[in-house]
Formats: structure tokens, C-alpha cells, sequence
């Protein structure tokens, strides 16, 4: 399934965080999103009350937000 997100508010992590630890292969490399920018997601999990997990279909990257930094467009 895929949507698009806006970002409401800056937000940034460590590409691999939501990969679990066995394959987490990138814990130096960050990544960084914009408020107000929009990226089309494939969508891995919506349904944790503290991280939402998607792949932004642009940079291929998975990452986890919190549901409260974004929105569904």
C-alpha cells in the first residue's frame, strides 16, 4: 500500500532505525525531512501509537516517524 504524507514538522534519524538490528547496516548515515515537504511512501506499519514505519519511494529509504509529525495527503 502506498500514500502521501506531508511532513508538519522537521524531522530526522539514522537510516536503519527501522530495520530490525540484524540487518542494520547504515547507523551512521542520517537522513532529514523538511515541514511541508511531500513524499510518496509505501507504507510497512500504521497501526503503533509511537512510530510509523514507511519507505520513501524517491530515495528507496525506510525510516520511522512519529504519527503526530505527519499527515496523510
Amino acid at each position: 500500500m502506498n500514500w502521501k504524507i506531508e511532513i508538519l514538522e522537521n524531522h530526522s534519524g539514522e537510516l536503519g532505525e527501522a530495520i530490525p538490528h540484524e540487518d542494520h547496516l547504515f547507523e551512521s548515515e542520517e537522513y532529514h525531512y523538511d515541514q511541508g515537504q511531500v513524499l510518496e511512501v509505501a507504507v510497512h506499519e500504521s497501526a503503533n501509537d509511537h512510530w510509523h514505519i514507511f519507505t520513501d519511494l524517491d530515495s528507496g529509504h525506510r525510516f520511522k516517524i512519529d504519527p503526530r509529525k505527519y499527515r496523510k495527503v
